[in-house]
């Protein structure tokens, strides 16, 4: 959202209004507390659409709003509404959005325009919309910026990475196993996750990985990922990991789990390797099969498979056997993340999307 706002300035005048912006940590440790107050928004969050109070001088100056996953509250302005998710209107429960189908038809018929963060988001609304609402409906990648020119690689050591809060949702456990019991000397982890001391302990004796808290998104973009040559993401619920094309855009070999679009970011054998997910099978979406995790608020996806202490054997198995042959295709597949990129997330393309969308 705030890469959208930042260089959107190169196609229209952006009037920000006064809100703050949190940093992925800060967001995600607010939301792990389990106050009387939190458990009321989430109850209320489940009979309510999200619909947002957009308040301040500027916005009399604006010709467009442009708001994210919500319907601008009391106000006449025209709209353009992004959407991650076809849920989030509903405060991505699904079973809410179903019952108030009706109310997000009429709201984003006043819409101008629809923009989705994928391919696969604008397939699963247009399924449940209806087809009155395509011709208003685009496709808008988030910004990324042409990070490979930063590269500083070493040809001796091929350094693997995994970025995630809440390691058990990413497969992080699943991950570190198949790491340690990978036997090659010439590879490296690089583990970014708030995992527990229990975790650290029992990879310590294992030089090859080292396990680190989170990190700010500057640390990662200016000192850590120039370094690395293969992104490790085994996540069993993401509907668009701009991690991934974080990696893509340094260039990185890329592997990790079909769900929802990431299919759109890494091609099976061509820039890294498509996991199969341990749980969910495909369904249909407009005549594409996806692995649809979004039908399952992550809350309730959690509480659902995540809490009980089980270990996905299927995608051990299938990360060690990935990440032993990506020692022998890694240079093959970062080239091809870079075509990848250039042909298809390049600022370019970018401002050419985001301009057409806007005008």
């Amino acid at each position: 959202m705030w890469d959208t706002t930042k260089y959107a300035g190169k196609v229209c005048d952006v009037l920000l209004p006064n809100v703050n912006q949190q940093s992925s940590i800060k967001v995600y440790k607010s939301s792990s507390k389990q106050t009387i107050s939190s458990r009321i928004k989430y109850e209320l969050s489940k009979k309510i659409l999200n619909k947002q109070r957009i308040d301040g001088d500027k916005v009399e100056d604006a010709d467009t709003i442009y708001i994210w996953g919500a319907i601008p509250k009391s106000n006449k302005k025209e709209f353009i509404v992004e959407l991650d998710n076809p849920y989030s209107l509903a405060y991505y429960h699904m079973d809410n959005f179903h019952k108030q189908l009706e109310k997000i038809k009429s709201s984003l018929r006043r819409a101008k325009k629809i923009t989705y963060l994928s391919k696969t988001c604008m397939d699963h609304s247009l399924e449940l919309l209806g087809k009155e609402f395509e011709n208003k409906s685009f496709v808008t990648y988030p910004y990324m910026e042409e990070n490979y020119k930063n590269n500083k690689r070493n040809d001796e050591i091929i350094n693997f990475i995994f970025v995630g809060l809440n390691s058990r949702g990413k497969g992080g456990d699943e991950l570190l196993e198949a790491f340690y019991h990978t036997p090659l000397e010439n590879i490296r982890l690089t583990f970014i996750s708030n995992v527990d001391d229990a975790v650290k302990l029992k990879y310590k004796k294992d030089k090859r990985i080292q396990i680190l808290p989170p990190q700010s998104r500057s640390k990662l973009l200016d000192d850590i990922y120039p370094t690395m040559d293969v992104m490790l993401l085994p996540s069993l619920y993401e509907s668009f990991g701009v991690v991934l094309l974080e990696a893509l855009s340094f260039g990185m070999a890329i592997i990790t789990v079909n769900t929802y679009a990431t299919p759109e970011i890494v091609k099976e054998g061509c820039n890294g390797k498509l996991l199969h997910h341990p749980i969910l099978k495909p369904s249909d979406l407009n005549g594409q099969p996806v692995i649809n995790c979004v039908d399952l608020r992550i809350k309730e996806f959690h509480q659902r498979y995540l809490r009980h202490d089980e270990f996905y054997f299927g995608l051990y198995s299938e990360l060690k056997v990935a990440i032993e042959e990506s020692v022998f295709h890694y240079k093959t597949w970062q080239r091809n993340s870079l075509t990848l990129f250039n042909e298809k997330f390049s600022p370019a393309i970018w401002k050419e999307n985001f301009q057409r969308i806007i005008q």
